[in-house]
């Protein structure tokens, strides 16, 4: 045989025997390395990434674990959230008055974070007597049943609404979140719960979330008088540094500002930047219904507003332009902090925001 072909032939060969043991590695790898990395999220620098095999367990959220500098969580944070007026008048319309109707759009974006929070603008009961101005909010106890569909896992009750329909409805609002295994901050049923954060747990990391409002001071919590957590300086720096002692981070929200500014008073400026100084990691606020600007203060973030959430505020654009903050969160502390805004439909349905 020609020596020419006798060396085609050759390297016919070693190029079969080459493409064979490549396919080997690769299929070897991917029953090892890789799908181990997809379903338990470790990375190269993870002590454990190494050992991981498809027949340990993956932690959760009740798991009694030891924090991971590489276990994210992920927290969406929302501003207002009002179900009464027009937003309940176009759930009756035209969804026969079932409330998933407003978050049915960004139901699946919802839903891929650990959890959501927001602030809840006024009671949610079928009690009470209207005590505030023309402008008061009452939402129906059945919204409460919806709020796991939009994996709504606690709110804010320190805002100017909470006393619309007085006392009794903002007790009621209280015992329908605890029966219904929503959390709240921001409030409670005694001055100790009321400046008391919200605990969220996950993989051994703990997340401590308080909420103040520099309204109503008439009826903050008081003793064991029902009531909110008012901004005062030396209340709001006690609950932050108490909460800084039991958790891993601590985030505050605030209800303040005047309506419908895209910048912060100065006010505002002061409070946030005193709750960093007290240990805050990051400060959150809303109630001037639009997105405010946002500043970094000795390298924590502050949001000054969120805007609204789900309201019915359809006479400007930046009321119906929510402002979604995503919050990524490690044993570390917090490693991410994006803000996006999405938009309101004309029935008040909430989009998910483009990325």
């Amino acid at each position: 045989m020609p020596k020419k072909i006798l060396l085609v032939s050759f390297c016919v060969a070693c190029a079969v025997l080459a493409a064979t043991l490549a396919i080997v590695f690769i299929l070897s790898s991917r029953e090892s390395g890789k799908i181990a990395e997809r379903e338990y999220p470790l990375t190269e620098n993870s002590p454990s990434a190494a050992s991981a095999t498809e027949n340990e367990p993956v932690p959760t959220a009740s798991s009694t674990v030891a924090p991971s500098e590489n276990t994210e969580i992920n927290i969406l944070f929302a501003g207002d959230l009002m179900l009464d007026r027009g937003v309940e008048y176009y759930v009756n319309k035209l969804a026969a008055g079932d409330f998933k109707f407003p978050f049915e759009k960004a139901a699946e974006y919802l839903n891929s974070f650990d959890a959501v929070i927001t602030n809840l603008e006024g009671p949610v009961s079928d009690k009470g007597v209207l005590s505030g101005s023309i402008y008061s909010f009452r939402m129906s106890p059945s919204v409460l049943a919806v709020f796991p569909y939009a994996n709504i896992k606690a709110v804010n009750v320190a805002n100017n609404h909470a006393w619309d329909y007085g006392r009794d409805a903002f007790e009621d609002t209280l015992a329908r979140l605890k029966e219904n295994n929503i959390g709240y901050f921001g409030g409670g049923k005694s001055e100790n719960e009321a400046y008391s954060p919200y605990i969220f747990e996950k993989n051994g990391i703990k997340i401590a979330i308080l909420g103040f409002t520099e309204f109503l001071e008439s009826v903050r919590a008081n003793g064991n008088e029902a009531g909110i957590a008012f901004s005062s300086p030396e209340k709001m720096e006690a609950a932050i540094k108490a909460a800084k002692q039991k958790t891993n981070i601590v985030i505050a929200q605030f209800h303040f500002g005047e309506e419908y500014r895209e910048t912060p008073v100065e006010r505002q400026v002061n409070i946030a930047r005193a709750a960093i100084d007290a240990g805050a990691d990051i400060v959150i606020g809303h109630h001037p219904h639009v997105v405010e600007t946002s500043e970094e203060y000795k390298g924590k973030m502050i949001f000054y507003s969120l805007g609204n959430f789900v309201f019915d505020q359809g006479f400007s654009k930046e009321t119906m332009s929510p402002g979604l903050l995503e919050v990524g969160i490690t044993a570390n502390g917090i490693e991410k902090a994006v803000l996006r805004q999405t938009s309101l439909t004309k029935y008040f349905e909430l989009l998910p925001p483009e990325k």
